[in-house]
């Protein structure tokens, strides 16, 4: 078995919404290492991610820590470099589609308007870290979307509305959105829509 960490607290971002990504490698037969604690993947499910240059591989390859080697060897290290990401057509169509079927929810009622928020801020969060691979420039922080070029043009201050949203609906943690909050953030969703097709639009260009 070996366990890494990954994540924020590799990236020295951890603070107090964070939580400490922790990836465990093992055989298929497996069965004592808690789920809820965990990202569990077998070392050939790893093997062939590797192979395929799977974004969560690179974040891997680029962010993580060795903290157990059950045969003090460093697992993931000797894997080597992932291959070269090419799925970004189809991870940034899928990312458009969560967020347009987010994007409908919400402005269909204020029925579960944080988990769509959520869903919104996931979808622009995984293009923007997507897309931040396929150009050779990783980044895979909460903000990627604003740290990014193009950077998604709408205010730092809606962006971390999202962030809270995602926050809220994973772990439970942070102030409570009001209804003027999530009213500025339908006010940029056609802003949002234009840069997801923005970003499709440069992959067929290069």
């Amino acid at each position: 078995m070996h366990i890494y960490a990954f994540g924020s607290v590799c990236r020295g971002e951890i603070d107090q919404a964070s939580d400490v990504d922790m990836l465990a490698c093992i055989e298929g037969t497996e069965t004592t290492v808690d789920a809820t604690q965990f990202s569990i993947y077998t070392y050939d499910k790893l093997r062939d991610l590797w192979r395929i240059g799977n974004p969560f591989v690179w974040h891997l390859h680029l962010e993580s820590k060795l903290v157990f080697s059950s045969d003090k060897k460093d697992f993931l290290a000797e894997l080597g470099t992932p291959s070269k990401y090419t799925d970004i057509k189809s991870d940034l169509a899928k990312f458009s589609e969560l967020f347009n079927s987010s994007t409908h929810a919400l402005l269909s009622g204020p029925e579960n308007a944080i988990f769509n928020l959520s869903c919104i801020f996931l979808a622009i969060r995984n293009a923007a870290m997507c897309y931040s691979i396929y150009l050779g420039a990783p980044e895979f922080s909460r903000y990627s979307a604003l740290n990014i070029q193009p950077a998604l043009p709408i205010s730092p201050e809606i962006y971390k509305i999202l962030v809270r949203a995602r926050l809220l609906s994973s772990r439970g943690y942070g102030s409570l959105i009001t209804k003027q909050e999530i009213a500025s953030v339908v006010d940029v969703v056609e802003v949002i829509r234009v840069w997801l097709d923005h970003l499709e639009v440069c992959t067929n260009e290069k």
